[in-house]
């Protein structure tokens, strides 16, 4: 799932469960909205999302941009929670 931001930033959201998303294409969605659930897909033993910003649609030619969750990044196993 793509989520284009301000200022041309697009995050990528991925591996979320199986027919859990909950946005449609064109959707406006805010802080907080429930957009997917997390899931098991890709090569992983256990749930988990993948969060990835980037300066454009393509991940192929995008360059990353910075990402954090209240100002940090998070360490293996913390659960993010988003007010």
């Amino acid at each position: 799932m793509l989520i284009e931001g301000a200022k041309g930033v697009v995050v990528a959201v991925c591996h979320l469960r199986r027919h859990s998303v909950r946005v449609v294409e064109g959707q406006t969605v805010s802080v907080g909205d429930l957009i997917g659930e997390c899931g098991n897909s890709g090569n992983s033993t256990e749930p988990h999302v993948h969060v990835q910003a980037m300066t454009g649609r393509d991940p192929k030619t995008a360059g990353a941009e910075p990402v954090s969750f209240r100002g940090r990044l998070p360490r293996n196993g913390e659960v993010v929670r988003i007010p």
